[in-house]
């Protein structure tokens, strides 16, 4: 397994984050934005392999882009989210498609990223379409959904600086930072 085409998937899970300084608070917990952007820095653990990644993350309605960098700061990987699919690219441009991002991510990497539902964990938030539930730990709150523990530690303007998400064979762990609410389109 490539690394890049593992922590594009990863990085996906970085759907809507909010850390540092955002311009204003993050969503009540009825709806995502209309559009947002978010930086930070992944690291994930995969049967005993580590790897990290810069990421970049835009989101227009509902179409996401996610870009992973390397250490120097060039787009090595590409994950777009719509409706009716999604698509990823490699660092050489080619594409590769599903009908949704966890059908993809099966097939490319072996595991399923719950990329939908990281659109709500990122902000803070459970998926309200799924089961979930939540308990308060010394100094995290941590959400159980869809086979994930979600770790939420620190807040800045109400939404969390850091995250772990961690099942049996997989963790990752997400800082945030350069949270952006009411962005450019993600063209």
């Amino acid at each position: 397994m490539q690394p890049t085409r593992f922590l594009a998937a990863a990085v996906a899970a970085l759907l809507l984050a909010a850390c540092a300084t955002p311009s204003m608070a993050p969503p009540a917990p009825s709806g995502l934005p209309g559009q947002y952007s978010v930086s930070g820095r992944i690291g994930v653990n995969a049967a005993g392999k580590g790897y990290s990644a810069s990421f970049s993350w835009a989101h227009a309605q509902d179409v996401d882009r996610v870009d992973v960098s390397n250490p120097l700061g060039q787009v090595v990987a590409r994950l777009e989210l719509e409706p009716g699919g999604a698509r990823y690219y490699d660092s050489a441009g080619k594409a590769r498609s599903a009908d949704d991002v966890e059908t993809l991510s099966e097939r490319e990497l072996g595991w399923r990223l719950p990329a939908y539902g990281l659109r709500y964990w990122l902000l803070g938030l459970a998926d309200p379409s799924r089961p979930a539930q939540w308990r308060r730990e010394v100094d995290e709150r941590v959400l159980e959904q869809d086979g994930w523990s979600i770790r939420f530690r620190g807040t800045t303007a109400g939404a969390p600086e850091r995250l772990t998400l961690s099942r049996p064979d997989l963790e990752v762990r997400i800082v945030l930072s350069d949270w952006q609410f009411d962005t450019p389109s993600t063209q």
